[in-house]
């Protein structure tokens, strides 16, 4: 092979959705990454309206439109896809692409551009929030499908740290009940929330087995986005949404921006896209100075909101002045006790960049 064009670096979804389409687009790409060939495990759900068009339908396991409950229930009125992982990482097939199983880090590839995919360096598993869960499936039907629901697990005191239930369907028989921290630093471990999961499952009388899936993953990533020859993607760039934990569809369509950006000589990481993150940081950072009260105050909120503002800051992609439009709508809806907690959550991050 002779030079490539482009060098991914780890070929989790987000890398191998990029290789996949650079390949497919006539790009000469390599990869590097230690265990190429390794099945991916966990569970993907995105907004069927994000998914690309190119996706097969063949990848998507199951589609539904559950509701949120935060104080009183919301209709989400959208369509949620989860994905079947083994079609979604057939269906990115790696055909035409050089495959390296070793690793590698960013300097050292000639002219060629750099997409760093290889996820959280190890000195961010303390240092930044994560997400974390405890799942397990029951039999279609056993639950009603909610995305969030905010009520508390019975005995968890008013001081303990928040956490959802997320009950989707993953398949034409089974749903996915699954305990949610959105966010800790520290985020509640996966031990504690299947407590709270199987408690709440037994008041509600739902049967369950032994835990199906473990989530925790950091939100963030330490260091830049970008640089001269390359950007990251995944946690390391904007497509994780740090205020959700969603990055499939935002990776597969930064797949495709890539390839757009490379033919026209241009970094795939937008300044619009690095404002954007930003704002979802602040986000982030505002749940993270909740308490749970105030985290469910804030969800009967923000889903509150016109629809418009709500799929903007849900979006996988959206321009910076549509997240910075749907956060200045949920600050302004917001009662006066948890304004002075949101402000607080950004304002002093926004005093250290004056100095």
């Amino acid at each position: 092979m002779t030079a490539p064009d482009l060098v991914v670096l780890g070929l989790g979804p987000a890398g191998r959705a990029v290789a996949h389409r650079a390949a497919t687009a006539g790009l000469r790409v390599r990869a590097f990454d230690p265990a190429p060939d390794a099945r991916w495990r966990r569970t993907f759900g995105a907004w069927s309206d994000e998914l690309p068009g190119w996706l097969p339908q063949s990848t998507v396991a199951a589609v539904s439109t559950p509701k949120v409950v935060a104080r009183t229930r919301h209709d989400l009125r959208r369509e949620y896809a989860v994905l079947d992982v083994n079609a979604l990482q057939d269906a990115l097939s790696l055909d035409g692409v050089q495959v390296r199983a070793e690793r590698a880090g960013r300097d050292g590839h000639g002219t060629a551009f750099v997409i760093d995919a290889r996820g959280p360096a190890p000195s961010d598993s303390i240092a930044v929030p994560r997400q974390t869960a405890a799942g397990v499936l029951v039999p279609a039907g056993a639950h009603e499908e909610l995305w969030m629901d905010w009520r508390p697990a019975p005995g968890v005191g008013e001081d303990a740290a928040a956490s959802f239930l997320y009950a989707v369907r993953v398949s034409r028989d089974a749903v996915l009940l699954e305990e949610t921290c959105l966010a800790g630093a520290p985020a509640l471990t996966v031990d504690e929330l299947e407590a709270r999961l199987r408690a709440r499952l037994a008041a509600r009388g739902v049967a369950a087995g032994a835990l199906s899936e473990r989530v925790d993953f950091p939100l963030l990533a330490t260091g830049p986005r970008r640089g001269r020859g390359w950007c990251g993607v995944g946690v390391r760039g904007t497509t994780l949404h740090p205020a959700t934990g969603y990055s499939v569809a935002g990776s597969l369509g930064f797949a495709d921006v890539t390839v757009a950006a490379l033919r026209d000589g241009r970094n795939p990481v937008s300044r619009n896209a690095l404002a954007a993150h930003r704002l979802r940081t602040a986000g982030l950072h505002a749940l993270l100075g909740m308490t749970a009260e105030e985290q469910r105050e804030f969800f009967e909120v923000f889903f509150g909101l016109p629809d418009r503002h709500v799929r903007a800051f849900l979006a996988s992609r959206s321009a910076a002045t549509a997240n910075a439009a749907a956060m200045a709508a949920a600050f302004a809806a917001a009662p006066w006790g948890l304004r002075r907690r949101l402000a607080r959550a950004v304002t002093p991050r926004a005093s250290r960049r004056r100095r």
